[in-house]
C-alpha cells in the first residue's frame, strides 16, 4: 500500500497499561475526551464513569431504568465543562434517542445530578438512529445527523431548556456520518461542516440561510473527519486525507488504506485502518527497535480482518508516519488527555502512546543518514537556530565524506553565523573546490560575518578562476558592501583586477589607492592629476609626496604646476553638492583656502628633474616671496620654507641647471644660470642661509657670488681681501674708490698688494694714492710702511718711488721734534719756576700786600684773612668756607682730579698692555705712559 512509500519511525512509545479500573474491563466501551484533563467512558448498562489523571474512576448512572438502553455517543464540550450524551434503546429500532446535557463539574462532587435534556422534534415519523452530533462551545447551537439522511439544526439557550429553535438544514439520500462546528475569529459568524456516506458539505448557520454548499460529492466513514486549530476540515477516505475550507477542498495527503477511524494530536493525525491478516503475523511485542519497524500487538495471537485494527501516527508536516501497529480487536475509541494518547482496544485493553522528546527522534535520524528530515523535524520543533545549524553541519560532514563536495556546501552554508567558517573553509582549499569554497565565502558576506582574510580569500578564489563576471557581481551588486574594502581593492589589484580595483577606491573614496593604480598600475598619470587638482591641498601634497617623482618622470610640467599650486595659495576644498553627471551649471560649492604647505615635503620629488625643480622654486618663489611684504610676520615654518627654496634654487644655478620655464610674463634675453645665481645673490629680497651660500659660491669658484655676499653683508674688508686673492685690481680700485672715505684702513692693505706686486700697471700712482692716505689719516708709522715696502723679497719698490713720502715724514719729524724740545723747555722753566715757589713759601716768610678784600674788594678791616697764593678776604666774606682760598680752589680741584686719574691709571696695567698691543707706535704709548709717572704713587711693601 502507499502508505509504506512513507518513511516509518517509532517516534512514539508504547505501554499496554495494566491494573486498569473496573470500568474498563467491561465489554463494548464508549471512550470520550476533548481536552478537559479527564477522560468519559460509557458502558454497556447505561454508567458513565469519569476518569482523572491518577485513573480515580467516579460513576454515575446516565440512562433510565428502561432493559436496552445505553449511551451511544458522547460528546465533551470543554469550554462549557458539559458533557453531551445521546441516550437510545438498541433493542428496538423505534426508540427515538434523548440528548442529554450534564454538568462535568457538578458530577464530579455530586451523585444525583440531574442532567438537561434536550427538546427537539424527530424529523420525520419514522424514528432513524442518531449517527453524528456537534454542538458549538457555547452551547447555542447543536446539529444532529440521522441515518436517513436529515440534519437538524437547535438553536437557543438550550443549556437552560428555554426558547429553543429548530430547523431541518438538510435531506440526504444517504445517513450522515459526521458534523463539526467552526467559528470565525470573531464569533460572529458559524459554519457546520457535514458528512455524509456520499457528500461533504458545508452550511452557514448563522443566519437563516440554510442552502448548503455542496464541498465535494464524496463523503466519508463515521468518525473518519474532524476540525483542526486553522478551522479546516479533515476527511480520511480510503485512498488519502483531505483538506476543506468554506471555499472548498485544499490539499491532501495520500495515504491508502481503509480508514476507520481519523483524530488529531498536536500536528499528529491518528489513524485508525483495517487491518488484513497478512499484516498481522506473530509479532513480538516487547521488541521496540528504533531502526527497524514492528508492528505490535498486545499478544501472539493471529488476528483476521475483521477484529485487528492497524493504528498509525502520521506526521503531515514532516511527511512520515511516526507511528504504526496494530490494536488487537480493533480500536473502540481514542482519548487525547495529559499530553499522551490513550486508544482503548476492542479486548478491553488500554494502550498508552507517548512521543519521544526530539533529541531521541533526531538520534534515530542521524543512524539512517536521514539529515533533511531531522532538519525539517527540529525546524518544525521549533529548535533553536544554532541547534539546526549543528545538524547542517552534520549533514555537510556526511555529504563531504562521500566526496559529494557541491551538496555539503549547500549545508554548510545553512551553518554561517554558527560553525566557524575556518571548519568549512579548510576543507575547501583545493583548487578543484575553488568555485563552492567562492560561493560559501559570498553568503558569508551577504550574511555579514565575514572578516578581511575572507574577504582576501572569495576575492583570490575569483581571481584564480578567472572569473570577472562575478568579481564584477560581487563588487558592484553589493547594497551594504558586508566586506573589508581594502583587502578588497589589495587583492583586485595584486591579480590585475584594476577597474575592479579603482571601482572599489573611487566608490570608497580610498584616494591613496586610487592614485597608486593609475599611477603605478595604469600608468595614466593625466587621469591622476585631473583627480588630485580636485582634492583639497593638504590632501594633494600627501599624494604627491608619495607619487609626485613617477607623475615628474611622465609629466613634468603639469606636475610642477600643480605643486606649484598646492605650494602656493593651497587647494580649493569643495565643499557641498553637485550634479554627479558632471554638470559644471549644477555644481554648488563653497571654497575654502587652505595654509600654505611645507616645500621640504615636496623638493625631494625632483632628484632626477633639476630644471623642474629649479622651475618650481622659481615660481613658488616668484608668487610667494618676491615682495618684501610676503616676508613680514611668517612663521617658523614658512621661514624655514622659504630660506630653504632660496638655497636650493642658489645651488641649482651654481650646478649649471637652467630653468625650461620663464617666470617672467614678459620676454627677456635668457640668462645663463651663474648670472641668474649672481642676481640672485643681489636680491634685497633674497631671504638664503650666508654660510651656505658661501660654501656653494666657494665650491663652485664662484668669485662674483662671493663678492656679492660680501658687499651684501657690509664686509668691505674681506672683499678687498676676495679681489686681492683674485688679483683682480680694477674692482680693487673701485672698492678703495668707494670706500676709501669710510674705511682708510683699507689702503693698509692695499699698500702692502701693490708693495708685493710692482709689475702692476700704473703701480707707482697706486702706491702714491696709498701712502697719501695713509700719511693723511696716520694710520701706520713711517717704520712700519717702510717695512711694508721693503720687508718682502718680492717687493719691487724703489727709493724714488716713495722719496716724496720719506721726505714729508722727515719734515715732519723734524718738525715734530723741534716742537717737543720748546715743549720740554717751557715744562722745565714753568717746573723751576714752581719748584722756587714751594721753596720760598717753605723758607721766606710772605708779606700779605693787599688793602682789599679779593670777594667784595673792599678795603680789608678786621677780622680778615689772608691766604699763600696772596689772595685776602673779609672773614665775613668766607663765611663757611674752609681753609682754602675760592678763587683758586676751582684750579687746585682739577689738579687734585688729575692726579687722581694718574694714581688711579698707574693700577690699570691691562689697559696699558692693550693700548701698546693695539698701537703702531708702541713707543709714544710708552712715553705717554711714563709722563704721567706712574710710579710717584707706589709704595714700598715691608718684606
Amino acid at each position: 500500500m502507499a502508505s509504506f512509500q512513507l518513511r516509518q519511525f517509532h517516534f512514539f512509545k508504547r505501554e499496554s497499561l495494566e491494573d486498569l479500573p473496573e470500568a474498563f474491563k467491561q465489554p463494548e466501551l464508549l471512550l470520550c475526551s476533548n481536552g478537559g484533563d479527564l477522560i468519559f467512558i460509557a458502558d454497556s448498562d447505561g454508567s458513565i464513569h469519569i476518569v482523572n489523571r491518577s485513573f480515580i474512576v467516579r460513576s454515575f448512572v446516565a440512562t433510565s431504568d428502561v432493559p436496552g438502553t445505553r449511551i451511544t455517543q458522547m460528546l465533551h464540550i470543554h469550554e462549557t465543562r458539559t458533557l453531551l450524551t445521546i441516550e437510545e434503546n438498541v433493542s428496538t429500532a423505534s426508540s427515538r434517542p434523548i440528548i442529554k446535557l450534564w454538568p462535568v463539574d457538578k458530577l464530579l462532587r455530586q451523585t444525583d445530578v440531574q442532567p438537561v435534556t434536550v427538546k427537539y422534534q424527530q424529523p420525520t415519523s419514522t424514528p432513524h438512529p442518531l449517527t453524528a452530533v456537534a454542538a458549538t462551545p457555547s452551547i447555542s447551537q447543536i446539529a444532529l445527523g440521522f441515518a436517513g439522511g436529515h440534519i437538524v439544526l437547535i438553536r437557543g439557550n438550550i443549556a437552560k431548556s428555554k426558547s429553543t429553535k429548530q430547523r431541518t438544514l438538510h435531506v440526504a439520500p444517504e445517513p450522515v456520518t459526521n458534523l463539526h462546528f467552526i467559528s470565525d475569529d470573531t464569533g460572529t459568524s458559524t459554519t457546520l461542516f457535514a458528512t455524509t456516506t456520499a457528500q461533504t458539505l458545508a452550511f452557514d448557520t448563522s443566519g437563516s440561510k440554510s442552502d448548503p454548499s455542496i464541498l465535494e460529492e464524496r463523503g466519508c466513514g463515521i468518525g473518519c473527519s474532524l476540525v483542526n486549530d486553522d478551522n479546516e476540515l479533515i476527511v480520511a477516505r480510503d485512498e488519502a486525507i483531505y483538506v476543506y475550507t468554506t471555499e472548498g477542498r485544499g490539499p491532501c495527503f495520500a495515504f491508502d488504506a481503509p480508514k476507520v477511524l481519523i483524530r488529531r494530536f498536536r500536528h499528529y493525525l491518528l489513524l485508525a485502518t483495517a487491518a488484513p491478516s497478512s499484516m498481522a503475523p506473530t509479532m513480538d511485542h516487547s521488541r521496540d527497535d528504533d531502526d527497524d519497524i514492528h508492528l505490535d500487538s498486545t499478544d501472539s495471537r493471529v488476528y483476521s480482518y475483521n477484529d485487528a485494527t492497524t493504528f498509525t501516527i502520521l506526521d503531515t508536516k514532516n511527511k512520515l508516519v511516526a507511528y504504526t501497529g496494530v490494536i488487537a480487536g480493533g480500536v473502540r475509541g481514542v482519548a487525547i488527555e495529559w499530553g499522551s494518547v490513550f486508544v482503548l482496544g476492542g479486548h478491553g485493553t488500554l494502550d498508552h502512546f507517548s512521543e519521544k522528546d526530539l533529541l531521541e527522534k533526531l538520534d534515530i535520524l542521524y543512524r539512517q543518514n536521514l539529515y533533511p528530515l531531522a532538519v525539517k523535524m527540529a525546524q518544525n520543533g521549533n529548535y533553536d537556530l544554532a541547534s539546526v545549524a549543528g545538524i547542517y553541519k552534520k549533514y555537510g560532514d556526511w555529504l563531504y565524506s562521500k566526496d559529494d563536495f557541491d551538496t555539503a556546501m549547500s549545508q554548510y552554508m545553512q551553518t554561517i553565523g554558527y560553525v566557524e567558517p575556518s571548519y568549512i573553509i579548510r576543507k575547501y582549499l583545493d583548487a578543484q573546490r575553488l568555485i563552492s569554497l567562492a560561493g560559501y565565502l559570498q553568503e558569508l558576506h551577504t550574511a555579514g560575518m565575514a572578516t578581511s582574510d575572507h574577504t582576501t580569500l572569495l576575492l583570490n578564489c575569483y581571481t584564480k578562476l578567472r572569473d570577472e563576471e562575478k568579481l564584477n557581481q560581487f563588487i558592484h551588486t553589493q547594497e551594504d558592501y558586508q566586506f573589508d574594502v581594502d583587502t578588497a581593492i589589495h587583492v583586485c589589484r595584486q591579480a590585475g583586477f584594476y577597474d575592479q580595483a579603482l571601482y572599489l577606491a573611487d566608490k570608497f573614496a580610498k584616494t591613496g589607492m586610487y592614485l597608486k593604480l593609475k599611477v603605478e598600475d595604469q600608468d595614466d598619470i593625466k587621469a591622476a592629476l585631473e583627480y588630485m587638482h580636485k582634492l583639497g591641498d593638504s590632501d594633494a601634497s600627501v599624494y604627491l609626496a608619495e607619487l609626485g617623482r613617477r607623475c615628474l618622470a611622465s609629466l613634468p610640467r603639469e606636475t610642477t604646476e600643480l605643486l606649484v599650486e598646492v605650494c602656493i595659495n593651497g587647494m580649493n576644498t569643495r565643499v557641498g553638492t553637485g550634479d554627479k553627471n558632471g554638470s559644471g551649471d549644477s555644481l554648488r560649492a563653497s571654497v575654502v583656502v587652505a595654509p600654505m604647505l611645507s616645500m621640504r615635503r615636496i623638493q625631494h620629488l625632483f632628484a632626477d628633474q633639476p630644471a623642474w625643480l629649479a622651475a618650481f622654486l622659481e615660481q613658488v618663489i616668484a608668487r610667494r616671496w618676491q615682495q618684501p611684504a610676503s616676508t613680514v610676520g611668517l612663521s617658523e615654518d614658512e621661514e624655514n620654507d622659504m630660506k630653504s627654496a632660496w638655497n636650493t634654487l642658489l645651488e641649482l644655478y651654481l650646478c649649471g641647471v637652467e630653468s625650461p620655464v620663464s617666470v617672467s610674463p614678459q620676454p627677456t634675453k635668457k640668462q645663463a644660470p651663474k648670472e641668474r645665481a649672481l642676481d640672485l645673490l643681489r636680491n634685497s629680497n633674497a631671504s638664503f642661509d650666508w654660510d651656505r651660500a658661501y660654501i656653494l659660491c666657494a665650491s663652485n669658484g664662484f668669485t662674483e657670488g662671493i663678492a656679492a655676499l660680501y658687499e651684501q653683508r657690509g664686509d668691505v674688508a674681506a672683499l678687498l681681501e676676495l679681489f686681492i686673492e683674485h688679483d683682480d685690481v680694477g674692482h680693487m680700485r673701485s672698492l678703495l674708490d668707494k670706500y676709501g672715505e669710510e674705511r682708510p684702513d683699507l689702503y693698509i692693505k692695499a699698500l702692502h698688494y701693490f708693495a708685493r706686486n710692482p709689475q702692476l700697471a700704473d703701480n707707482e700712482r697706486l702706491l702714491s694714492e696709498c701712502l697719501a692716505t695713509i700719511e693723511k689719516h696716520n694710520l701706520m708709522s713711517p717704520l712700519r710702511v717702510l717695512q711694508a715696502l721693503g720687508g718682502s723679497d718680492r717687493s719691487g719698490v724703489t727709493l724714488g718711488m716713495v722719496r716724496g713720502y720719506i721726505m714729508r715724514q722727515i719734515e715732519a719729524s723734524t718738525k715734530r721734534i723741534h716742537d717737543n724740545e720748546k715743549a720740554i723747555s717751557s715744562y722745565a722753566n714753568e717746573y723751576m719756576a714752581h719748584h722756587d715757589n714751594m721753596e720760598a713759601l717753605k723758607t721766606k716768610p710772605v708779606v700779605f700786600q693787599s688793602t682789599k678784600c679779593t670777594s667784595c674788594m673792599a678795603p680789608l678791616d678786621l677780622p680778615s684773612i689772608h691766604f699763600l697764593c696772596k689772595h685776602s678776604y673779609h672773614q665775613r666774606c668766607l663765611g663757611d668756607i674752609g681753609d682754602s682760598c675760592p678763587k683758586c680752589q676751582v684750579e687746585n680741584q682739577m689738579l687734585e682730579d688729575q692726579r687722581r686719574r694718574q694714581e688711579l691709571a698707574a693700577k690699570q696695567h691691562d689697559t696699558f698692555f692693550n693700548k701698546l698691543q693695539a698701537s703702531d707706535d708702541g713707543f709714544e704709548v710708552v712715553a705717554s705712559w711714563f709722563s704721567k709717572n706712574p710710579f710717584a704713587f707706589t709704595r714700598l711693601v715691608d718684606q
